[in-house]
Parts: structure tokens; sequence; C-alpha cells
């Protein structure tokens, strides 16, 4: 049978699919976001390196055979894991209809602060994708939903480039100083590295 998934393991019409492309039953899909969950603790936890059948399922509380039923082998749960963390990424920035500096602030110290688990492990992924081609893909979806919620605050299509590489930075410091650690403060620092609006 084809294989229908698309790359964040959605089949035609939204549903999620399994292996083969049949769609999973509501069991199932808990299990393999489990998984995927999984997958993001581990690499916290320990880096790609830790990232085995073995060790997912364990911190997804599963038998080790779920493991390898949903995910081929170690690729397999990187990527899967990278488009997880990514999409739920991208539904973050999504829900910023009219996003204000004050609004990214907040889903920035959300994202990197306060759940900062999926933040650790994405950033993770992305330095595996500058090895794994496969990853590309993904890696190019988070960067392109942080341009896109940056217009959405009004950041001219001339400087889109330098602010979200900014962005990038800060959410990096972030991550390994723990600051800017509060929404007032993030909101100050984007203020200054969006500068005046038009």
């Amino acid at each position: 049978m084809t294989d229908t998934t698309s790359g964040d393991g959605r089949g035609p019409g939204g549903s999620t699919v399994g292996p083969g492309g049949q769609a999973l039953t509501p069991k199932g899909e808990t299990r393999r976001r489990a998984l995927l969950d999984g997958v993001l603790a581990v690499l916290e936890a320990g880096g790609p390196s830790a990232v085995t059948h073995r060790a997912v399922a364990r911190a997804a509380g599963v038998p080790v055979s779920a493991a390898t039923y949903y995910f081929a082998g170690r690729d397999d749960l990187l990527r899967a894991a990278l488009r997880h963390a990514t999409t739920d990424w991208v539904r973050s920035f999504d829900r910023l209809e009219r996003a204000s500096s004050a609004d990214l602030a907040e889903t920035l110290v959300r994202y990197a602060i306060t759940e900062r688990g999926s933040a650790r492990a994405q950033y993770e992924l992305l330095f595996t994708a500058m090895r794994d081609e496969s990853l590309r893909e993904d890696a190019d979806l988070w960067y392109s939903s942080l341009e896109h919620v940056l217009r959405r605050t009004g950041v001219p299509s001339e400087r889109l480039d330098v602010v979200a590489l900014a962005v990038d930075g800060l959410i990096v410091r972030m991550l390994w100083r723990g600051e800017p650690g509060t929404v007032d403060a993030t909101d100050r620092m984007l203020r200054e590295i969006i500068g005046p609006l038009p």
C-alpha cells in the first residue's frame, strides 16, 4: 500500500495516519503523540545521540514494540519529532491573528522559558537538519513561520530577514541563559529589535 502521509503524519483530509497510510484509531493517535513527546523529552535530556526506540518508549510509557511499529528507525523518530514540534510552534503563531510585540513576547516566553522542553529539543533538531537533508524542509517551515508572524506585527519586508535573525538569536539566548525571562522584558527587547513600525 502506498504511504499517503504528509510530513507531519497527516493523510488526505488532515487525518492522522500510521505505517502504510492507514488512518489511526484514537488510541493509536494518542500513542503516536505520546511517542513524539517522548522523543522531545529524550532529546532535551540527552541530545540526539540519546534517541533510541527503547529510550523513547520508556519516556512515553509505552512498550518498545509500539515505538518500532510507528517509527522504523532513529531517523524516523527525529524527523517526526521535528515535524511535531514545528507544527505546535506554527499553531502558536497562527493563533496570533493580529500580533503585537506583546503577543509575540508572551508566545516566546511560553516557548523558551515556561515550556522550554519542546524548544530545546527543536533547536537540537534544527542543528541535526544541517547534516540531514531530509529535515531541511521542516527546519525551513519553522523559520518561515517566524517570518510570517513578524510580518503580522508590521515588520516591513526589507527588514524582515534581519529582524527574524535577531529574534532567532533572542530565542537561543532565552534557552541558554533564561533571559529575558518575563513577558515585559521580552516585549522591551522585541521592540528594540523590531524598531519603529510604519
